[in-house]
């Protein structure tokens, strides 16, 4: 019965409250991207801003769990992964990917959520055009308004501070690494950083840090009022690393096929067979809810909708994927069935 009510919740609550900031905020940063003068920036604002879609489906389990304000979690959390996904495509386009740039452009996240002063960088300074005419800035400070109203902002800053280096961290190491050196840089890069977790191999603890869920579940909790630390700290547990190893696999379940022909790099690369992905899906969900965590069936409920949301992505249907999204289907115990409907009617209705 809780998968049932917990199921037809998200999809009401989606398309009543998620939904609507999400055509809402879209419609304002195109108009934002309008003044962006080089047309090849422009087209990765625009590809950006397209991709938040999808983007918001994932990120939106972190706004359904008790007391969370959806609908200031939605907005906010969408403005933060509104930055991700412009800085991600702008690098990943970009053959100019330096470290002075990379270190420069990242920057733009620590001041999006008020780590930083107020005073911006010139974010594209070591960038050839050397300017996308403000768009970047206006989206850190549209991301600083709404940080700014967060009622429990303060509860979560010391998390979102050390997560936030961290994967910061990662993407330069990652993007200013050539072909020929990104998995040692990489490699070396985790040894030194995920001691902490000897449960999770060096790719593993990479695909942790690569997930900005973390940072969204975090920002939806500190829309709580009367949030605790306790509460913020057992939640952040579950997440990291473990659903957000979860949400890694899937990813790159969906972009397997794409990043094979393209060269890009996948962590699902990494494990001997599809069965051992699988696996390691039903290991982290497990951690995650023994991390004594408050609400363990919300948990199971999160990782239930999180797989749901990428089993039933059209790329999910292409070649072996279909095998693979039957295991993982089963992965998810009982109760997938509300899910992936629940998931399916939002995707009719397009949705995301």
């Amino acid at each position: 019965m809780f998968n049932l009510i917990r199921s037809y919740n998200y999809s009401k609550k989606y398309q009543k409250i998620i939904y609507p900031i999400v055509e809402k905020r879209l419609k304002e940063y195109r108009a934002y991207s309008k003044r962006i003068i080089k047309l090849s920036i422009k087209s990765n604002a625009r590809e950006a801003l397209e991709k938040n879609r999808f983007d918001m489906a994932v990120s939106s389990i972190c706004a359904f769990y008790p007391n969370v304000d959806m609908a200031a979690a939605a907005d906010v959390m969408f403005s933060f992964q509104a930055i991700v996904q412009y800085l991600n495509t702008i690098c990943n386009r970009s053959s100019s990917c330096t470290e002075p740039f990379l270190k420069v452009i990242f920057s733009s996240l620590k001041d999006a959520l008020n780590l930083r002063a107020d005073e911006f960088e010139k974010y594209f300074t070591f960038f050839p055009s050397k300017d996308d005419d403000g768009y970047l800035s206006i989206l850190v400070e549209k991301c600083r308004q709404k940080v700014r109203l967060l009622p429990s902002y303060d509860i979560v800053r010391d998390h979102l501070s050390a997560c936030l280096a961290l994967y910061i961290d990662l993407q330069i190491t990652k993007f200013s690494s050539d072909d020929n050196a990104k998995e040692v840089n990489l490699m070396k890069w985790s040894s030194i950083h995920g001691q902490k977790y000897p449960d999770l191999s060096n790719w593993e603890f990479c695909m942790a840090i690569d997930s900005s869920l973390e940072i969204q579940l975090l920002l939806a909790l500190a829309t709580e009022p009367e949030l605790s630390h306790e509460k913020a700290e057992t939640l952040n547990n579950s997440f990291f690393p473990w659903v957000c190893c979860i949400q890694k696999i899937l990813e790159g379940y969906i972009n397997y096929n794409d990043d094979m022909s393209s060269g890009d790099i996948n962590y699902d690369f990494y494990y001997e067979n599809l069965k051992e992905y699988e696996n390691r899906i039903i290991f982290f969900l497990n951690k995650a809810v023994s991390m004594k965590a408050a609400y363990p069936k919300h948990i199971r409920a999160t990782v239930k909708l999180l797989l749901s949301i990428y089993i039933t992505h059209p790329k999910a249907e292409e070649g072996m994927n279909r095998i693979t999204g039957k295991a993982l289907l089963k992965a998810g115990g009982r109760g997938m069935f509300f899910y992936t409907n629940s998931v399916k009617l939002l995707r009719a209705k397009k949705y995301f």
